[in-house]
């Protein structure tokens, strides 16, 4: 009997490592790190102004969403703890991103989030296992990655369109975008082929969500566009 109410407190408690407190406070990037106190994700500086005006973007009632590059996690979280979001998943390249949001599902107890190692298209050609398209889709400060590859991999989409047909795909309503638009906001490119930075600019990207999405511009998240696309 002992042993049962131990185990039972363990499965009801469970214990967070401190390597993952750390990583959620200390870790890069720094516009997504939060403090967890008391079961409670308190998002830090960088993170909590672009939250502040990125919530505000949500439909007026959020019922499911999406977070492409999720990195830490905090959007998914706080689609579920916030607003009440019952279907709510973020996707990542990084294995251990991944490890590190599964943990803190558990520890928080959110049974209506999950973490999934997958890229877009991936989660496009799925998205009927995830229960069809979600509500709203975040692209946070990722666009450039899916467009180029990264250090963290090599793997991309070799136009625009093919990126908004994706996202098309897995979004029923909205798609909150903000992201570099201009080559020369964009990092670790001096490599790339001449056909790929020729295209990468602000009118290329929105000829091409126009053919999915309708646009409406919010003004900037420090230098970066912030727009709404609803389809």
């Amino acid at each position: 009997m002992l042993t049962e109410k131990v185990a039972d407190f363990k499965l009801n408690n469970p214990i967070l490592l401190d390597e993952y407190r750390k990583y959620a406070e200390k870790s890069y990037p720094s516009n997504h790190t939060y403090k967890i106190l008391n079961k409670e994700l308190r998002p830090k500086c960088k993170l909590s102004l672009r939250y502040q005006r990125i919530k505000k973007l949500f439909p007026e009632k959020l019922t499911s969403m999406i977070d492409v590059g999720c990195s830490k996690g905090f959007f998914v979280f706080a689609a579920n703890q916030q607003h009440g979001s019952q279907r709510n998943i973020g996707i990542d390249i990084d294995q251990y991103d991944i490890t590190f949001c599964r943990a803190i599902k558990k520890y928080l107890n959110m049974p209506c989030v999950r973490f999934e190692l997958m890229k877009l298209h991936e989660l496009a050609e799925r998205i009927n296992e995830f229960g069809g398209p979600f509500q709203t889709v975040l692209l946070i400060n990722v666009y450039q990655y899916l467009y180029f590859g990264s250090t963290r991999s090599d793997a991309h989409y070799r136009n625009h369109d093919q990126i908004f047909q994706h996202l098309r795909r897995i979004c029923s309503h909205r798609l909150i975008f903000n992201n570099r638009v201009n080559l020369v906001e964009c990092q670790n490119v001096e490599n790339t082929e001449n056909e790929l930075t020729e295209n990468y600019n602000e009118k290329k990207i929105i000829e091409s969500a126009s053919r999915y999405f309708s646009i409406k511009k919010y003004g900037f998240i420090g230098r970066y566009p912030l727009w709404a696309m609803d389809c």
